[in-house]
């Protein structure tokens, strides 16, 4: 965990050389094509993709150069964009004579605290952008630890993505799924901690929550063997608030709260896990307003892809995921 204690105030304003509005597109006026060399990212608003709603043909179009950060002015979505892009409405560029991609990064990680500020019709606009404060670490000299930033970044070990599968090849016709029931596909299990003050101290293992962001992720903790549940499971959120319904597919063994339950299958993988997280997310409206899933959960129907003997088709489930783009790489 990052001790931020000894951080300092800077104004974002005082730290870049400029910000303006990008040239925005509709959809309309632009025509959307696979990743490809004659290819541009469309940055808009929206929270996916890192502000991205796909590829567009870059033929004519006024497009900005990269090494850039991006801001959405109505809705305080914010991204490090490392290469030439196209921008949708109220987009707002800015640029900085420091900025690369490790710095990049971690500064849109501190900016998008700021979201919450800006909902309910309050925008993000240039002023209040230029007179944000963010807290950043300093040499002791007093000046911003830019290197400590890069070193900091960099050892996450990041790299960009590269998919080979450039579109999606085949359509699922779901018309000939079957259904199953939950209490039928998984060995069920409830998560083993009730209070985040028993967590052992640590950082070796997740400590899984009822949250749907972050796939679940609270906090790090230690080992307790008491406290263990194993992975390659998907996780069920049955309690809590705003993501009762919801479930996560966890790869590694892990401490979940007893607001979960884990589903095991023999024919579980990162794969069809994540196939059927999309599939079960359909029954999230079924479990608002109070409605607990944990009691119903066994009961719960969903719609599979299924052999002709009647089972789950699991290897279908498997190639479909593996068949979308960057599904190579996970």
């Amino acid at each position: 965990m990052l001790n931020t204690g000894s951080w300092k105030d800077f104004k974002f304003g005082d730290l870049i050389s400029s910000i303006n509005k990008g040239f925005a597109y509709t959809k309309e006026e632009l025509t959307f094509v696979p990743t490809g060399e004659n290819s541009l990212p469309f940055v808009t608003r929206t929270e996916r993709n890192n502000c991205s709603e796909g590829f567009v043909l870059r033929n004519g179009l006024n497009y900005e150069a990269g090494n850039a950060i991006v801001i959405g002015d109505t809705t305080a979505t914010v991204s490090y964009q490392p290469s030439p892009f196209v921008c949708g409405d109220h987009i707002v560029v800015v640029r900085a004579d420091w900025l690369n991609e490790s710095r990049g990064l971690f500064i849109t990680t501190l900016l998008q605290k700021e979201k919450y500020r800006y909902c309910y019709g309050r925008a993000f606009i240039v002023q209040s952008i230029l007179q944000t404060s963010i807290k950043l670490p300093t040499t002791a000299s007093g000046e911003i630890a830019w290197q400590w930033i890069d070193d900091y970044i960099n050892s996450f070990n990041l790299s960009t993505l590269i998919t080979q599968n450039l579109s999606i090849k085949n359509k699922v016709d779901s018309s000939k799924w079957k259904n199953f029931k939950i209490g039928d596909l998984f060995r069920l299990e409830i998560g083993k901690n009730k209070s985040q003050e028993n967590l052992p101290e640590g950082d070796s293992y997740l400590y899984i929550g009822a949250k749907k962001s972050q796939n679940g992720v609270m906090l790090r903790c230690g080992y307790d063997s008491n406290l263990m549940s194993n992975g390659n499971c998907i996780v069920f959120i049955c309690n809590g608030q705003g993501s009762v319904g919801y479930c996560n597919y966890m790869d590694r063994p892990f401490i979940g709260t007893s607001d979960l339950v884990m589903g095991y299958n023999p024919n579980l993988n990162k794969y069809n896990g994540m196939f059927l997280v999309s599939v079960i997310d359909l029954q999230r409206p079924k479990f608002s307003f109070g409605r607990k899933w944990k009691i119903h959960l066994k009961e719960t129907i969903i719609k599979l892809p299924a052999t002709e003997e009647g089972s789950p088709d699991w290897l279908y489930m498997e190639e479909y995921i593996k068949s979308l783009p960057y599904g190579d790489c996970l």
